[in-house]
């Protein structure tokens, strides 16, 4: 009965954590919900295409920020995710955090600057693989938080979600696997997005013009609620998350 006990624990904690890792695993792929999507459904080139244009991000301790992603409880990998801001935004950065420690209000000052960046790179590396079936569950767990929080309006929330089967149907039988990559580069108001198999492939290049993605993605890592934003903010604190408390002594 013991072991019987233990093991059915488990399984509630793991249902637990099951449902908060898809709501955050669909945050890495919210904005994927294209108005147009231009699949490549064979290799470009023996060789992976050449990357994004990066030269215009900045440089130095402000300059990157990451995060990993785990189900606390067992340790299991899910995901990573790494940010780059321009240089302009870096230097705010610096200003904002350097020679301090993380506090709430110092992460809510950072995350704005990040939110409203509009110079800024952003890859996500998938260590576990994913169904399409649970994916499509979270990105809509995600889109109902965004419509109730006044982010996106109710309309727009019916067509993605209606359209979301249709959009990644590139997905359905493959799935995503350990390994993929998707990176984001933004650029004003463009976004560029890829989708790169773990083989080098890339599967999804697409390109939107307007705030509102831009918003989208660095909103979904850098949002209040988001499980990627405390990783992503204290990555820039190596010193630690608060003041150490100093003892004095009472001279006698």
């Amino acid at each position: 009965m013991e072991v019987v006990g233990k093991s059915s624990a488990r399984a509630s904690v793991q249902a637990r954590w099951s449902t908060r890792f898809w709501r955050a695993f669909a945050v890495a792929m919210l904005v994927l919900a294209p108005a147009r999507v231009v699949l490549a459904q064979s290799p470009v080139s023996a060789a992976r295409p050449t990357a994004p244009d990066t030269a215009s991000l900045g440089h130095g301790p402000y300059a990157h920020m990451h995060t990993l992603l785990e189900k606390t409880i067992f340790k299991v990998d899910v995901l990573t995710v790494d940010v780059r801001l321009g240089r302009e935004d870096v230097r705010r950065l610096e200003a904002l955090a350097g020679g301090r420690y993380y506090s709430p209000g110092l992460a809510d000052s950072i995350a704005e600057v990040a939110i409203h960046s509009r110079d800024a790179w952003v890859r996500v590396r998938f260590l576990r693989g994913v169904s399409l079936k649970h994916f499509l569950d979270g990105v809509d767990d995600n889109l109902i938080l965004a419509r109730d929080a006044g982010t996106i309006a109710d309309g727009a929330y019916r067509i993605i979600s209606e359209g979301l089967p249709r959009w990644f149907g590139f997905l359905e039988e493959r799935g995503i696997r350990k390994g993929d990559q998707i990176e984001y580069r933004i650029r004003g108001d463009t976004l560029n997005t890829r989708y790169w198999a773990a083989s080098g492939q890339l599967m999804l290049d697409q390109t939107d013009v307007g705030p509102e993605r831009r918003l989208a993605v660095l909103g979904s890592y850098f949002a209040a609620r988001s499980d990627f934003r405390e990783g992503l903010i204290e990555s820039l604190f190596p010193r630690g998350r608060s003041e150490p408390r100093f003892r004095v002594s009472a001279r006698k």
